[in-house]
């Protein structure tokens, strides 16, 4: 098992619609992604004995009165069937140690309230829950 950044966005476009099946294409989630690396988000995969991609994870980095200088994980998802395999805390492992490289001293992500299991894995990993997060669809939109 191996991390690498991804230049080549495309093979993490089945890994990542597991996380979010709204992705209809991999021509919608190329143009959604160079949008957002124009932004600062970065693609990272964890690949397999094989060398294909098993788990992935986008993440950007930021600054706010809130946090400070802080890495956001957007995205953090592993293919069914190579989950509890270690992928997802190579991936978690790999964005500590780039944080530490850039002098940021807090990772924040959001999970679903029914991800029980990525719970599991990101309070083990030495991950807090210190807030609920709210949203609400903008009126008329």
């Amino acid at each position: 098992m191996s991390v690498v950044e991804l230049d080549d966005i495309a093979p993490a476009y089945p890994v990542l619609r597991e996380l979010r099946p709204d992705l209809a294409s991999p021509e919608e989630f190329r143009a959604q992604a160079e949008q957002q690396r124009a932004a600062g988000y970065r693609l990272i995969a964890s690949l397999d004995g094989a060398g294909e991609v098993a788990a992935v994870a986008g993440f950007r980095a930021g600054r706010s009165f809130a946090w400070g200088h802080y890495l956001y994980v957007d995205d953090l998802v592993t293919l069914p069937a190579a989950r509890k395999r270690g992928h997802a805390k190579a991936l978690l492992d790999w964005i500590d140690a780039e944080a530490r490289r850039l002098g940021i001293r807090e990772i924040h992500l959001d999970s679903g309230t029914q991800r029980h299991d990525a719970h599991r894995r990101y309070l083990g990993t030495g991950f807090a829950i210190p807030s609920f997060h709210f949203s609400k669809p903008t009126p008329g939109a």
